[in-house]
C-alpha cells in the first residue's frame, strides 16, 4: 500500500541580482521573514552580522529543532525581501547596513 505523501506549501524565494529562483517551505521561509522584519523593524540599519544574531536567537525560540545553517537561510530570505520591496541594503561609512524599506 503506497504511502500518503504531503506535499508542504512552497515559497519561491528570488535573488535580487540575478533572478535566480529556490523553493523553500513556508514552514521555514515565513518564521525567517518575520524573524528578520523583528530585527530590523525601529533600526535604522544593521550590518549582516548583527542581523544574523538577531536571527538565530528567534529562531531557536521559535524552532528548536532547526538543524540547517541560520545564516544561509538568513541571507537568502534577507535576500528575497529585497527583491520584495520590503527590506533594503545601503551603504554608510563604508558598511553595508539592512533596513526596512522606508
Amino acid at each position: 500500500m503506497a504511502k500518503a505523501v504531503s506535499k508542504s506549501k512552497k515559497t519561491i524565494v528570488t535573488h535580487p541580482r540575478t533572478g535566480t529562483e529556490q523553493k523553500f517551505d513556508s514552514e521555514i521561509y515565513e518564521p525567517f521573514k518575520a524573524a528578520i522584519i523583528q530585527s530590523l523593524k525601529g533600526s535604522k540599519g544593521k550590518l549582516f552580522t548583527e542581523l544574523t544574531d538577531d536571527v538565530t536567537k528567534i529562531i531557536r525560540k521559535k524552532m528548536p529543532g532547526f538543524k540547517r545553517s541560520i545564516p544561509w537561510y538568513t541571507i537568502s530570505v534577507r535576500l528575497d525581501l529585497e527583491t520584495r520591496g520590503i527590506v533594503e541594503t545601503y551603504l554608510e561609512k563604508g558598511k553595508k547596513l539592512n533596513r526596512l524599506k522606508k
